[in-house]
């Protein structure tokens, strides 16, 4: 990742420290899914003990309330900068027991009514600091 790019994950405020846990894990998976080379190479340690390869860049985990989490998602979306990934995570998949019943599921729900719990939004800084550069560190 250049200067100009960025990344980072807003979670809700208001979940619980379970779900905030599950939320960054999620998302994380998804982000080292579509970016293998944001992961760096295995290292080894003075004794010789493999430490496999973490994310090589910064991820910051910043909060907000949910209203807020669909307002990023939407202006998100409508600026359809294809520099722009926006990966979410949303109650639908809270309430269903395997991907296949959450895709179904997904597949009717109305965009607008969706919950999220987190989204990781990665690409260019500019993009990325117009919606969420005022939000505060998740700590």
């Amino acid at each position: 990742m250049n200067n100009q790019e960025k990344c980072v994950m807003i979670i809700d405020e208001q979940l619980p420290i379970g779900l905030v846990a599950n939320t960054a894990a999620i998302l994380g998976a998804t982000l080292g899914k579509l970016f293998p080379e944001g992961i760096g190479e295995d290292i080894y340690d003075s004794t010789g003990r493999k430490h496999l390869g973490i994310v090589n860049f910064p991820i910051p985990i910043l909060k907000t309330n949910k209203e807020q989490l669909q307002t990023i998602r939407e202006s998100i979306s409508q600026q359809a900068d294809p520099e722009v990934t926006i990966i979410d995570f949303s109650d639908v998949a809270q309430i269903t027991n395997s991907y296949e019943q959450y895709r179904q599921t997904l597949e009717t729900i109305p965009t607008e009514t969706l919950a999220y719990f987190g989204l990781c939004l990665k690409g260019k800084k500019k993009s990325i600091n117009k919606v969420a550069g005022s939000l505060p560190l998740y700590r």
